[in-house]
């Protein structure tokens, strides 16, 4: 499912977030037994959530006659402006050539996210997090999509590859509120909702873009869905959760319509 490339990025990714998350292991003295033993457990939780994330992105992919290519969320011009931020330059630094060791190795784009969630982990001394740190490029299978109205993804079809991800996060955070019985899954729920609502940010070639510009109603009504469930996560048991954030869904998609569709 998997390539080579995918799998060395994956494991960069994992590793990097993994130290972000469990730099700050809760004790009042540090013992490097314990650090070590929490950070393994850290390394196992962000792994199966960064790789059902990709796999979710791929399967719905997959459905439209796509396939994905995880890749570190990066950018590919130093000038930040909004076009740059947006992914949308003429003045791109990246993709590059790189020699180390004598071997050459193209650098697709300066991975801004990894950077970023190890510099806000270092100065808040592990107390803040910045999680946004993957995306994934989509592939065309033209011979899957030939028969079909649009042989090009169309925009709709973006925004529900691009939702998958954030919403397989939600899913596993439901899956270890289940079992948080003793709070011993109090890092995995608060791990996912992060990463949920960190790469629903509408920034460059996050998920939160795409889904965005592919369509507005849905990123609305996915985002506040999201968040109810998020706020409600530790508050009320997970039938009510769900009850009450599926409503808030309803209520913020249909305001969104109606004041930017209808009433217009």
């Amino acid at each position: 499912m998997f390539t080579k490339r995918e799998l060395f990025a994956l494991l960069i990714t994992i590793l990097v977030v993994s130290l972000a998350v469990g730099f700050d292991d809760g004790s009042e003295t540090f013992q490097w037994s314990y650090w070590l033993g929490n950070l393994f457990i850290v390394f196992l939780m962000v792994a199966l959530s960064l790789t059902v994330q990709q796999m979710a992105h791929k399967m719905v992919a997959r459905r439209n006659g796509f396939d994905t290519e995880f890749v570190p969320w990066g950018i590919q011009s130093f000038r930040f402006t909004p076009m740059s931020l947006m992914g949308r330059t003429k003045n791109k630094a990246f993709p590059k050539t790189i020699t180390l060791f004598g071997k050459e190795y193209l650098v697709h784009s300066f991975p801004l996210g990894l950077v970023l969630c190890l510099f806000v982990t270092l100065i808040s001394n592990g107390q803040l997090f910045f999680l946004a740190v993957g995306q994934y490029n989509l592939l065309l299978k033209r011979s899957s999509r030939f028969g079909r109205k649009f042989v090009e993804v169309t925009n709709y079809e973006e925004a529900k590859i691009a939702l998958a991800g954030p919403m397989a996060h939600i899913a596993l955070m439901i899956l270890g509120k289940l079992f948080n019985t003793i709070g011993s899954f109090d890092t995995f729920i608060l791990l996912n909702a992060m990463l949920a609502l960190f790469h629903m940010i509408p920034l460059s070639t996050l998920a939160g873009t795409k889904v965005y510009f592919g369509s507005r109603l849905l990123y609305v009504a996915s985002l506040v869905f999201m968040i109810s469930m998020i706020v409600l996560a530790y508050t009320v048991s997970t039938i009510p959760m769900l009850l009450i954030s599926l409503v808030s869904l309803f209520i913020g998609g249909s305001l969104y319509y109606y004041y930017n569709y209808f009433k217009s």
